[in-house]
């Protein structure tokens, strides 16, 4: 069973400690969310899980410590994804940003091919192969860069902040994309968010605050420290909170944020 392991991780930026011992370790498959303010250092742990930044032997995926000599295997079994913005595409065509890491990776055509035939029936891609970016709405364009990031297989997929701007609807159906590409493909997703919200089908949340993880758990284990999640600005919906009340009475059996799908259930 595939690992990725951090231990102690640390990071600064001048002065400014940034991260400060983060020390967690989570096995394949895993959904895991991590919460926090803006500022908390999100962002920074995602790059430094990434390879982005110069962390030295705090990190290993598989026994594969993030070092210089080992950087280009570890990154082999990485895939990841930024809040979707257009800076993050290199080409005009959907299919040339897919293939463009299996080139770097030397496949063979037969090998391109059917990478992107399985990525291409994970993620429902047959409507816009063909397009180009441009002609893509938000929701499109961010199966793209998810399809780019484990189209060439990974262990772990990385993504920061990805549900920025998505209604709830959108937000579930790349949600359920999330889960099926767990499911069948046995990966560990790490997920920053600020909102609990996105957190809904995570297997655990990691909760980070002034560069250090608080606490970590499962939702109804995170929402117990309500008093410390809004000194670390991070709200709790009306919604969510209501239902997990509800859930807690045996009134409702998962998480509901929809009002009227609230009353419809209540009402049954």
């Amino acid at each position: 069973m595939s690992t990725i392991s951090i231990n102690k991780l640390k990071f600064s930026y001048g002065d400014k400690e940034i991260l400060k011992d983060i020390t967690f370790k989570v096995k394949i498959p895993s959904f895991i969310s991590v919460i926090g303010s803006n500022n908390c250092g999100k962002t920074t742990l995602i790059k430094c899980l990434s390879g982005v930044m110069p962390i030295e032997e705090s990190i290993a995926i598989d026994d594969i410590v993030l070092n210089k000599k080992n950087i280009k295997k570890y990154s082999r079994n990485i895939g990841v994804v930024f809040s979707c913005d257009n800076d993050q595409f290199l080409f005009n065509k959907v299919i040339d940003e897919i293939t463009f890491p299996l080139c770097n990776l030397n496949y063979s055509k037969k090998k391109m091919h059917e990478a992107i035939n399985g990525v291409n029936k994970l993620l429902f891609l047959d409507d816009v192969l063909d397009k180009e970016i441009w002609e893509l709405n938000n929701v499109q364009k961010l199966k793209v860069l998810l399809a780019t990031a484990i189209v060439h297989r990974p262990n772990v997929l990385l993504l920061d902040d990805i549900f920025i701007g998505l209604d709830t609807d959108n937000r579930e159906k790349i949600i359920l994309i999330l889960k099926r590409v767990i499911k069948e493909w046995g990966i560990i997703i790490i997920s920053t968010t600020s909102s609990l919200i996105d957190t809904i089908y995570s297997d655990a949340i990691l909760v980070i605050g002034e560069g250090t993880i608080k606490f970590s758990g499962r939702l109804n284990d995170i929402l117990k420290y309500d008093n410390t999640l809004s000194k670390l600005g991070i709200e709790i919906p009306v919604m969510m909170d209501m239902s997990l009340k509800l859930q807690f009475y045996s009134l409702l059996d998962r998480v509901i944020l929809n009002e009227e799908e609230m009353v419809d259930a209540l009402w049954d």
